[in-house]
């Protein structure tokens, strides 16, 4: 049996790494997407890609352009020997990228997975969407 195109087996460690954290923080990223929705907010665009006209390639996990909103979900903040936004590269990369969001206009709302889990992080968005003007 063949399997199709788009489930093709990863060929590299970097690949299989890539693919084992996308899996593990999607989980608390598909969390907050039904949380937004339930909440009420607006309805973000997911996985956006911004900073395009720095010829960057950079995404975050939510956004709202109308309100200049990312979202960035941090997960493995604990791990041990550091997950992807706790190893020094990591951060190194997490702050390039807040900081040109940052010159670009853009808010930036970093949470953690247990933000996500506590309620912490839909409380921090209802917040900047009202500080912003935003009414349901």
């Amino acid at each position: 049996m063949e399997l199709p195109l788009d489930f093709a087996t990863p060929t590299t460690r970097e690949q299989v790494g890539r693919l084992a954290k996308r899996s593990r923080n999607e989980r608390f990223e598909r969390e907050l997407a039904w949380q937004i929705k339930a909440h009420g907010l607006p309805e973000p665009n997911e996985q956006y890609h911004f900073a395009a006209e720095l010829k960057r390639k950079f995404r975050a996990d939510f956004a709202w352009p109308k309100f200049l909103l990312l979202c960035e979900v941090h997960g493995a903040v604990w791990q041990r020997g550091g997950g992807g936004h706790s190893h020094p590269t990591g951060i190194l990369k997490d702050i390039e990228r807040y900081q040109i969001a940052c010159l670009l206009g853009w808010h930036v709302a970093p949470v953690t997975t247990d933000q996500v889990n506590n309620g912490e992080a839909i409380a921090l968005l209802e917040r900047v969407f009202a500080s912003r003007g935003w009414k349901r």
